[in-house]
């Protein structure tokens, strides 16, 4: 049995939210199980690291992949950005009242 491992790069001369965006766009390939590219990489593609098999190249985002990695990365931030405000704040208890709602609404396992 041969180990195998997702290695995901990314920009480190951008902003975090870029970052973010970029780290998810590639779990989008994951998730969405796209082929790797192990083709020479003259074109400007990432080359693999040494061991690895293959890459996926990111220089152009016309194909249905990039479009469908492009579309889950959005997906997963729009849910992020959505149910962060529902965090339970840090601090004191509230009221009764308050907490019950609160609970109720920290519990989103399972809405993605």
């Amino acid at each position: 049995m041969t180990e195998s491992m997702d290695v995901i790069f990314y920009q480190s001369e951008t902003t975090r939210p870029h970052q973010d965006h970029i780290i998810l766009h590639e779990i989008g390939h994951i998730i969405a199980e796209h082929p790797s590219d192990d083709r020479d990489h003259r074109d400007g593609g990432t080359p693999a690291p040494s061991g690895a098999t293959g890459s996926l190249r990111r220089t152009c985002y016309d194909s249905d992949y990039e479009r469908e990695a492009e579309l889950i990365a959005t997906i997963i931030l729009e849910w992020a950005s959505v149910l962060d405000p529902l965090r339970r704040p840090v601090g004191p208890p509230a009221d009764p009242p308050v907490e019950r709602i609160d609970s109720s609404l920290s519990h989103h396992q399972g809405w993605l």
